[in-house]
């Protein structure tokens, strides 16, 4: 389904009746969620605000001030302001540092290695927040991130709830435009900022509206090397190598998505 046939008025809504009704069910104190001034968690945080009000929402705006640009911070907090929500601002490079420093390894300057470490860094004070006050934390993870396995093991990827998780991104960008939400934050390219210069469109290899589609067609078959035909329909001219490293991204990081395997024991 292409994010023009969408009615985003009752997608918000549904999106609005999850939160609320998963607070209620759980009985939580309200939610904490990261916001960094990108697409996805901005349009999380006007939902959420709708679905339990403003003040039982807590807002973290977590930047790496050696990666994360000013502008981001700009508009995180603008964010926050708008819609009355309560905040706090703290710069993860912080204990990245001294977690580098205190390893002292000559693997300290793996970009992969110490993007993960922020990710994780911003999961645990999440859940510090989370547990301080009795709240749940919610992800900003959507489908093509998911299905791709685009994130971080229990950093980005960790959460209570994943009310976006259903919507791929050019979708939740329909989304975004339907909510109103800053043209700043709309005109924004994707990026975890996790590094300097890194944009997801970049890191993935092609642009969101040709990868929804692509996975949409993986999404729709029970044997993924049958959605390669499907692909191959759609996008004639796209190599069979694009398609295939696709295929073979979506299996590797199925795990992502599981709980640990568990040895069960026979007797």
């Amino acid at each position: 389904m292409t994010s023009n046939s969408m009615n985003f008025e009752s997608i918000s809504q549904e999106i609005i009746d999850f939160i609320k009704n998963e607070i209620e069910y759980i009985k939580s104190n309200g939610i904490v969620l990261g916001i960094s001034g990108g697409i996805d968690s901005t349009v999380l945080a006007y939902l959420a605000t709708r679905a339990i009000g403003p003040e039982k929402v807590m807002g973290l705006i977590l930047p790496d001030e050696t990666v994360t640009p000013s502008s981001d911070v700009e508009d995180a907090l603008r964010i926050c302001s708008n819609l009355k929500i309560n905040y706090k601002k703290m710069a993860v490079n912080k204990p990245k540092e001294s977690f580098l420093e205190l390893i002292n390894d000559k693997d300290a300057n793996n970009m992969l290695l110490t993007g993960n470490l922020v990710a994780r860094i911003r999961m645990c004070m999440l859940y510090y927040y989370s547990g301080l006050m009795g709240r749940l934390v919610l992800g900003s993870s959507n489908k093509t991130e998911l299905m791709l396995g685009y994130f971080t093991k229990f950093g980005d990827g960790a959460a209570d709830l994943l009310p976006l998780g259903d919507l791929y991104k050019t979708q939740l960008l329909g989304l975004a435009k339907y909510l109103e939400i800053p043209i700043s934050v709309m005109e924004k390219k994707s990026s975890a900022r996790l590094w300097a210069d890194q944009f997801t469109e970049d890191e993935l290899g092609l642009p969101f509206i040709q990868l929804d589609k692509i996975l949409q067609c993986f999404e729709n078959t029970n044997d993924l090397r049958y959605g390669e035909q499907a692909i191959l329909k759609e996008f004639p001219n796209l190599p069979i190598a694009v398609i295939q490293a696709i295929r073979r991204r979506i299996e590797n990081n199925q795990h992502k998505q599981a709980y640990p395997p568990i040895c069960k024991i026979s007797n």
